[in-house]
């Protein structure tokens, strides 16, 4: 949903007082964007579609630029020969629908009971789709990785293993039809951010960790021990910086990085995680379920302990993982890298409640899809900054005017 939502940047707009009947008829126009209308009907149907969707703050105004941004998109799309099919439009609602495990009958039904049409919300996905095959025509070339700058990255990667880092985190959990107001949220956060002072004072108020105890402070963690594509987004930043928004499932997250050191490490390759889960039963954020996976971890010292004590629990909730550390969620990533072997923690799982986690050995092996792994993610990467790029050039030589 992220993928529709921009902040409005300077435009051309010429300004004129409107009537009472134009603020009255649904159907009276109330911007113009070059040669393409907004009607106040528009403006209303956005407003209770960003409403259905737990948007905070100004909605009108939200609305407002929005639709603006869609109108610059749609323009664009037309003017380099761009269309969206029926077939098309349904599997891109059926796909944004996906996001909140719902289907696409029972997101149209749901943004009908809070009064927004099924054409309202077709049309919002439509300006999302044609943007996406816009840009990826566009800047798709550009984006592409070369060979030498993946060697480049991988003997960076190789130097980087043997570094630790210090970073703070705020975690931020995505709920059903909220996603847009959490997204808002950390999107105000990492542009605001300058100082570690601020970030503590953030995850204090914000973060749903269990560092927010801590002001969202880790302590030094091997790099090695993190997914390459954490750790180089990580990396990347000057001390004091934070990153954009990182989505892991349910879970949306910031990170600060505080500091960076040499290290001897052991070993070489990428690393695999042997570990195991307990799914703590209760209602979420529970002072109940947090007594119950203190216990658990201080009732056990093994992962064998661990699965039988967790039988205690019905169901038990109990999984054995093997997985590479790139596969790892970056929020369970952290935990696992915080912990030796057949020591064991809590966080808060993308229901909203605890599972326990138990470290229970560390494995290396040879890389494997690791140049494949790096050539999307730096594509993603240049295709998103490239498509905001475009986006402001839009902004910037649009006549906008307000009715």
């Amino acid at each position: 949903m992220k993928a529709f939502i921009f902040a409005l940047a300077t435009a051309t707009a010429a300004w004129s007082v409107p009537s009472d009947a134009q603020r009255q008829n649904p159907y009276a126009v109330t911007i113009r964007v070059n040669d393409s209308v907004i009607t106040n009907f528009e403006v209303t149907q956005r407003i209770l579609l960003l409403r259905a969707f737990g948007t905070s703050g100004d909605l009108e105004k939200t609305a407002r630029e929005q639709l603006i941004e869609d109108r610059l998109r749609i323009q664009a799309a037309a003017q380099a020969g761009l269309i969206v099919t029926a077939e098309e439009l349904e599997g891109g609602v059926s796909e944004f629908a996906a996001r909140s495990e719902l289907t696409a009958d029972q997101l149209y039904q749901y943004v009908d009971k809070n009064g927004a049409t099924k054409e309202s919300m077709k049309e919002f996905v439509r300006a999302g789709l044609l943007w996406r095959n816009l840009v990826q025509a566009r800047f798709a070339g550009q984006a592409k990785m070369s060979n030498n700058e993946i060697d480049e990255t991988l003997n960076l990667s190789t130097v980087r293993k043997k570094q630790s880092i210090l970073f703070s985190e705020i975690r931020l959990q995505l709920n059903q039809f909220s996603n847009e107001k959490v997204f808002e949220l950390a999107e105000q956060l990492s542009n605001s951010i300058t100082t570690e002072n601020a970030f503590a004072e953030a995850a204090q108020q914000h973060s749903q960790s269990p560092s927010r105890s801590n002001s969202g402070r880790l302590d030094w963690l091997p790099v090695a021990q993190l997914p390459a594509a954490l750790a180089a987004q990580i990396m990347a930043l000057e001390p004091g910086e934070v990153t954009a928004p990182i989505t892991s499932g349910q879970t949306l997250s910031l990170f600060q990085l505080r500091g960076v050191r040499d290290e001897q490490v052991e070993g070489t390759g990428p690393v695999t995680l042997k570990y195991v889960l307990v799914n703590i039963p209760g209602e979420p954020s529970s002072k109940h379920s947090l007594a119950d996976a203190t216990k658990l971890i201080n009732d056990v010292d093994t992962c064998n302990d661990l699965r039988a004590a967790s039988r205690r629990f019905e169901p038990s909730g109990y999984t054995s993982n093997l997985v590479d550390v790139d596969n790892v969620p970056p929020i369970l990533a952290i935990e696992l890298a915080n912990l030796d072997r057949h020591e064991a923690s809590y966080y808060t799982n993308s229901k909203g409640t605890l599972t326990v986690v138990m470290l229970c050995d560390r494995l290396r092996k040879s890389p494997e899809d690791v140049r494949k792994k790096i050539r999307i993610n730096r594509f993603n990467q240049r295709m998103s900054g490239y498509g905001q790029s475009f986006l402001d050039e839009l902004k910037a030589d649009a006549v906008i005017e307000y009715q």
